[in-house]
């Protein structure tokens, strides 16, 4: 039995078969190189399509987040621009209603000014309200003086009661210490309006008026002849039923011109004659001037036996 061979022992055989297709692939290899090299490429592309598709995904998320934040950057300024503008547009269209407002009362203090020319008027702003009592920016070297009137287009604010050379004050309807003589401008009923006190309220009240009156909600409450007021200024109308007492009955009355709004104020510096009472008066007539004396007294203090 002949003994197996090792492939040590055919070793040469093997060499010279692997040199035998290396030259027949070398040969073939002009004929088909360039086939084989495009099936080559055309394998490797396919491998590596989609690695090159996920690289391409990548760097379009890349540029697509790149711009995103730009974009929220831009936007983020536009809002800004924005809210700035609208806090500009705020305070311009604050300011217009401001200047519309102070127009319109000051037209309307010019035309009570044309209306009334039997009334020197000085025109003077208000430059504080406290606990009943406004400070105006006239005093005495404007020609201001103790108890003189202070009024508004709407209606009376007060009396003057303390003069400094530059600014005065001046107690409102609201102020316990203010007593003004009024009426029922309806049927005259005469009355005194006096001040609650109340500095949370504009409220005031018109006392000693008689049991056997007739007062209504609603009626208009007007400076009687009595009073350092002219004739016939507006105070304010009655709200509420009357308090009745045993000697006299009482009314709250809602002024016309609210003290704790308002701005501008008239002082009456003197008052002339009307038409009327020159036609009635023979000779000379003397003009008034107001701030004589406060009505300090009541309706019955002043006529009691």
């Amino acid at each position: 039995m002949p003994e197996p061979r090792s492939i040590g022992d055919s070793r040469p055989t093997i060499v010279f078969i692997v040199l035998v297709l290396l030259s027949l692939v070398s040969l073939a290899s002009g004929a088909r190189g360039g086939a084989l090299g495009s099936e080559i490429k055309t394998v490797v592309g396919v491998a590596v399509m989609p690695f090159l598709t996920a690289l391409n995904a990548l760097e379009d998320g890349t540029g697509y987040v790149s711009g995103l934040f730009g974009d929220y950057d831009s936007l983020r300024d536009e809002i800004r621009t924005y809210n700035r503008q609208f806090t500009e547009l705020q305070q311009k269209t604050s300011n217009y209603y401001e200047i519309r407002a102070e127009n319109e009362r000051l037209r309307g203090m010019l035309r009570f000014e044309r209306e009334n020319t039997q009334y020197d008027l000085m025109a003077a702003e208000v430059i504080q309200h406290s606990q009943g009592v406004l400070t105006v920016d006239q005093g005495s070297v404007h020609g201001v003086r103790e108890s003189m009137c202070v009024v508004a287009p709407e209606g009376i604010i007060g009396l003057v009661t303390h003069v400094g050379p530059f600014t005065s004050s001046v107690i409102t309807l609201q102020n316990a210490d203010c007593r003004v003589d009024a009426m029922i401008e309806a049927n005259r009923v005469r009355g005194q309006v006096l001040g609650t006190g109340n500095n949370l309220s504009s409220l005031c009240a018109m006392h000693y008026i008689n049991l056997n009156d007739d007062v209504r909600v609603g009626d208009l409450v007007v400076t009687s002849p009595d009073s350092v007021f002219p004739s016939g200024f507006p105070i304010g109308h009655v709200e509420g039923e009357p308090t009745r007492g045993q000697l006299s009955q009482s009314v709250k009355i809602v002024p016309i011109a609210d003290p704790f709004r308002v701005d501008e104020v008239f002082i009456l510096l003197r008052a002339y004659p009307g038409a009327e009472e020159i036609a009635g008066t023979s000779g000379d007539v003397e003009e008034v001037v107001p701030g004589g004396l406060l009505d300090t007294e009541s309706i019955q203090e002043r006529y009691a036996p």
